[in-house]
This record gives structure tokens, sequence and C-alpha cells, in this order.
């Protein structure tokens, strides 16, 4: 006898829903549970992944076409994922006819797909303005495969530095019209949104303030809703109570990660509690030497392990199915140690650094820094293929993550864009292969996200201006 037609459950199942009040997550979690229990699909997500100044594409780019290819060095960290990713070539930006810098500019265009018109007053005279809702927004609204969960969207970031107080380059993501949605910068603020809903009473402020005094104490969220949990196993399929079990693990997981000793080289070397992560707010002029004395990235690569845990244990969750996450602003000024060729003792700026002349040392370095990035994502991609859905799968058979950047190479340029799309099975994607469009021109990145958007049950989506307009690639999904 299914869930469905279970009357004491049913009548079990409401009780238990009066007594947890506006504890969102909970109800999610029965709902995930029991819809497994039917054999429904496992949800579908989408995670939207930036990296800053594009790449070296001369250490980019696989050798070989379609089917037949070799990863080159930078992309050689996801050689496990090759049969799980499309190498995009042949894209280009929507630029034409808008205003703004090139990472600004860039990082708008690169979400929103729509012509800047206006600049921010101030801000260095190059920090555009959007002017459409974000793809992210859009497919949230649009499509019922990434709809009905307790938190909508989830934006984050591991850094906030930029040139200026610009706008543009610190957003990927927009309700609507020069609406910019603001990310957390610390795991905590995440860890905090995402898991109050799991709290009776809901993510109010007084609850997140219990929370928060409570993971200093390094009590669990869980001690919150206990006796709910406790009702809900008792309540559940009796197939999916290992399932139920498999949800309170992953939250006892994050908060492993944030209670790590603060003496362990893991934690950054913090000498506090590692829910909160102190960064520098150094910023490097362009005139200098972009030599340093402190590194940055050791705490950024933590940041982003910590953001990376949230989300993992979010999507099992099925608290959110929509995360942008970006590691930085074009325009950023995190430094990387140990990856200057002539001195590995020194501590360079990334995005300064981008602007020196084209020396082999500083391509280099530029090539050592998307390497670093691409090793952290390719870390958190495994973690997502070893992570059990609720359904039975793992947690990359139902996500799509494209692996984004705001220009080409450190030149600001908007064409041949480095875009890689990854999923698993239950994404539909095309894995293992090379895309390109011959010798007929770039495509533009709109067209990529209104295939994805198909890919989410969203065929007409359109983005960019009315006179821009294009058609979807064919291909991508089947």
């Amino acid at each position: 006898m299914t869930v469905g037609y279970n009357l004491s459950y049913g009548w079990s199942r409401r009780r238990f829903l009066q007594g947890i009040g506006a504890a969102a997550g909970l109800v999610t979690v029965l709902k995930g549970l029991e819809s497994a229990a039917e054999g429904a699909a496992p949800p579908r997500r989408l995670l939207i992944v930036q990296r800053p100044v594009g790449t070296v594409y001369e250490n980019y780019w696989p050798q070989g076409n379609g089917t037949n290819f070799t990863l080159s060095r930078i992309l050689t960290p996801f050689e496990a994922m090759k049969s799980r990713m499309v190498v995009m070539r042949d894209l280009k930006l929507p630029h034409e006819g808008s205003v703004g810098g090139g990472h600004e500019r860039g990082t708008v265009l690169m979400c929103t797909g729509t012509r800047t018109k206006q600049l921010y007053p101030g801000n260095g005279g190059d920090d555009p303005m959007a002017e459409a809702p974000s793809i992210d927004q859009l497919l949230v609204k649009q499509s019922a495969e990434l709809q009905g969960t307790p938190i909508a969207s989830l934006q984050v970031s591991c850094d906030n530095r930029a040139d200026t107080p610009e706008v543009s380059t610190r957003h990927m993501s927009y309700s609507g019209a020069r609406a910019p949605m603001k990310p957390y910068y610390q795991p905590l603020e995440v860890y905090r949104r995402v898991f109050g809903t799991l709290m009776p009473g809901g993510p109010t402020d007084e609850n997140l303030d219990a929370l928060n005094r409570a993971r200093l104490q390094k009590k669990s969220v869980l001690d919150f809703a206990l006796k709910d949990l406790q009702r809900l196993q008792s309540l559940a399929p009796s197939s999916q109570r290992e399932a139920l079990e498999g949800h309170a693990a992953a939250i006892r997981e994050v908060e492993k990660e944030f209670d790590a000793d603060p003496r362990d080289p893991a934690s950054c070397g913090v000498p506090q509690e590692p829910e909160t992560i102190e960064v520098s707010g150094h910023i490097d002029p362009y005139g200098s030497s972009h030599v340093v004395s402190e590194r940055d990235d050791v705490k950024h690569a933590r940041i982003g392990a910590l953001h990376f845990a949230v989300i993992k244990a979010a999507f099992r969750c099925d608290l959110t199915r929509v995360v942008t996450f970006q590691w930085s602003p074009g325009t950023n000024h995190v430094s990387f140690g140990e990856l200057w060729p002539p001195n590995s003792a020194i501590f360079k700026v990334h995005h300064t650094t981008s602007h020196d002349p084209d020396t082999p040392d500083t391509l280099e370095f530029l090539t050592r820094v998307e390497e670093f990035y691409a090793g952290h994502v390719a870390g958190f991609l495994k973690e997502l293929a070893e992570t059990k859905d609720v359904a039975g799968g793992t947690l990359l058979d139902t996500t799509l993550v494209p692996y984004i950047t705001e220009v080409g190479t450190r030149h600001h340029n908007w064409d041949k864009m480095a875009w890689v799309l990854f999923g698993g099975e239950g994404t539909a994607l095309r894995g293992g292969q090379v895309w390109t469009n011959g010798n007929r021109g770039g495509r533009s990145t709109n067209d990529l996200w209104m295939a994805i958007a198909g890919s989410f049950g969203v065929p007409d989506l359109v983005m960019g201006d009315n006179d821009l307009h294009t058609t979807a690639i064919e291909g991508l999904f089947g």
C-alpha cells in the first residue's frame, strides 16, 4: 500500500505538520521521503559556478573535438568527470551596444544576457546596471522542476573585494532590472539561512540568534528539532527511514567542518571559531609589483569548501535547488602563495597581475590560478557524485553545473568564452564532448542558457534584447 492510501499515516502526518509550526525544511524533507517512497523522480538542481579573469587559452582548450578529445592541462582535474562534461567552444557574450568595463560588463552579461545601458554613478566609470533578471531567477520563476523548496535560490561568494565599490562584479543574480541579489560571503551566514528552515518556528531572527549561540557551544541545529525528527522518523515510510538518517548525517557532516580545531591547518589557522573566517581587506594598486605580505588562497579555499559543504547538504535535504556560487569578482584582489614561477615564496595578487605584460611568468601564474579553481571545483563535483540522493542515486545525477567566467582572457575579450557544463544522467546532458560551432562563428551564451532552460522544462524561455534573440543550441541534451 502506498503512502497516499495509508489513512493512519495521513492522520498522523497532519498532526505532525500542525506540531512543527513553520519548520518548512522538515515539511520539505517529509514530502521528499514520501515522493521517493512512491517512486517519484529525484529533484533536479542547477548550480552555477563562476571563477574570475577568464583563462589562458594555450593551456585550456582540449586537443580534439566532438567525442574524441584529450583534456588540457587546466582541465585535467576534471578527468574523472570527462564523460559528464561538455567543453563549450565558439561561445561569445552578447556585448554589442553595451556600456561598462571588461569584467564589469562581462559579469552582468554572462548571467542576464541583456545589453547594459547605464552606469552606476562613480565606481570608476565602468560599473553597468543590469537591465533584466539573471538566468537563475528566470528559471526559478518558470521551471516547475526547480520550485517547491523552502529557499527558492541561494547566492554565495567567497570574496567581495573589487577595484571600487562597484556593484556589477560582485553580483551574479538579479531578481529584475537593477535589482542585484546580495550573496552570502561567510559560510555561517549560508548555514543559518539554510538550516534555520529546519527549526520549529522557522528562520526567525530569534531562532537564528539561538542557532548562532548553539553553534558556538558545538551544538547541532538538529538539537532544536530532535523531537520533531524522532516523530518524523516514526512517521516516514519504512523504506525511507534510512534516507532520513542520511539527511541528518548530511547536516552533521557540515557541522563537523565548522567545528574543526582552529589550530588545525585545514581551518586556515584562524585563532577563533571557524564559523567566521577573517579575510584580508587589502586592495592592490595597479602600478605596484602585486606582491603582498599575506596570502589569501588558503582561507579562500577554506571558505569555498565550507560553502560547498552547506550547498551539498542543502541539496541532499532538498532545501534549495538553485545556487549561484562566485569565487570572487573579476576585478578581484585575492593573493596566491606558491604559484609565482620565479619565487614560490612570494604572494601575488590575481587580477592586478593579469594586467601585466604577457610574459611567460605571468601566463604561468594565471594558469596555476586556473588550476587552483579547477581542482577545488573538481573535488566538489566528486563529492556530489559520491553523495546519495533521497531516491537512491547521487546528487550529481540530477544536478547541472555550468562552470563559467566573465571574460575570455585577461585581455577582456568576450569571444571564445571558456565555459564548461557538467551533469549526471538525470540532467540528460550529452557529456563527453567538446562542442563547437564549426566555421559558422560564435554562438551567444544566451543560446546556451536557452538550451539549459529547455532541459528544465522551459523550452520557450528567451533571453536578451528583442533584436538579438537567436535560438537554443541543439545537441547538448537528449
